[in-house]
């Protein structure tokens, strides 16, 4: 199990020239890397060549290659836009010379303007009301064969329970081959030492925001991942940033999928404060393939 200095490691990168990072990946029990890592090193190493003063307020990013967890990646940013208001960065990050994942993220200086928000639907558990999923993964992970338990804990446990508390309503579903509404959603806080500094938070939410979004679109189609029936992988990824970020206190992610078809999902995601206020949005297009057994064998 890794830690959350290890963690906190690998998300803040080596920094090898003016726009140019090197970063290192969490073994989550997988070769290729997660999504969620990238997303969250590229916004870091963008974030670091920006003037003080400027945020994020948007990312757009491709996955155009696995990525491999036993090699380094390095992070080469562009600095293509500085305005006095609003400067833009594009990210690629390269294994073995070839590119992995590109993104363009956009900074804002902070400015006042009218304000107007979706509210948080009214019929969430609150989080109190919720067994760790640490706990309750644990127990349904003795119900099920070997390899269909590790891959339950590899999609739930993305940090240890020593670094984020996770509590999801609807657990049990993802086992359960019934159709359901393509909703979903977990609360989940910080419980490591994460201090105050608003760059580590919004890296942080932006690996989270990888989770489950994928899995949501399966939904309706009573799709069990844990039994290696559907190939997914995420193809982009975007994020805006909407509200200062404090991940020590309950954050809850609403995740819904619109449209599946022609073997891709589409899924959305908010950010929720235990307050109500809506603090970041996500959106997310992935492979949502059906494995064919038979080509498998004859292949």
């Amino acid at each position: 199990m890794f830690t959350w200095d290890r963690i906190r490691d690998t998300l803040h990168l080596e920094h090898l020239d003016t726009y140019l990072f090197r970063g290192h990946s969490l073994s989550l029990g997988l070769k290729r890397v997660f999504g969620g890592q990238v997303l969250a090193q590229s916004l870091n190493a963008a974030y670091r060549s920006v003037d003080e003063g400027k945020v994020p307020h948007s990312l757009h990013g491709y996955f155009l290659r696995p990525g491999d967890v036993s090699r380094p990646i390095i992070y080469e940013v562009d600095p293509i836009r500085k305005g006095r208001s609003f400067s833009t960065r594009r990210v690629v990050a390269r294994q073995n010379g070839e590119a992995i994942f590109n993104a363009s993220i956009s900074f804002h200086r902070i400015e006042s303007g009218p304000s107007h928000q979706f509210d948080l639907p009214a019929d969430i558990p609150r989080p109190d009301k919720l067994l760790p999923d640490s706990d309750h993964v644990e127990l349904l992970c003795k119900t099920l064969p070997e390899t269909e338990a590790n891959r339950l804990r590899f999609y739930y446990l993305i940090f240890p329970k020593e670094v984020i508390d996770l509590r999801s309503p609807g657990l049990k579903d993802i086992i359960d081959p019934k159709p359901r509404d393509p909703v979903s959603g977990f609360w989940f806080r910080i419980t490591a030492p994460v201090g105050d500094n608003p760059v580590m938070h919004l890296t942080l939410l932006t690996y989270i925001s990888d989770k489950a979004l994928m899995t949501t679109g399966m939904r309706p189609h009573a799709a069990q991942f844990t039994r290696g029936q559907y190939m997914g992988a995420s193809l982009d990824h975007a994020m805006w940033f909407h509200d200062d970020v404090n991940l020590r206190d309950w954050t809850y992610y609403h995740l819904d999928s619109p449209r599946s078809g022609r073997a891709r999902t589409f899924n959305r995601g908010a950010f929720y404060c235990e307050d109500g206020r809506l603090i970041a949005s996500s959106s997310q297009e992935g492979l949502f393939r059906k494995i064919d057994p038979d080509y498998r064998k004859s292949a």
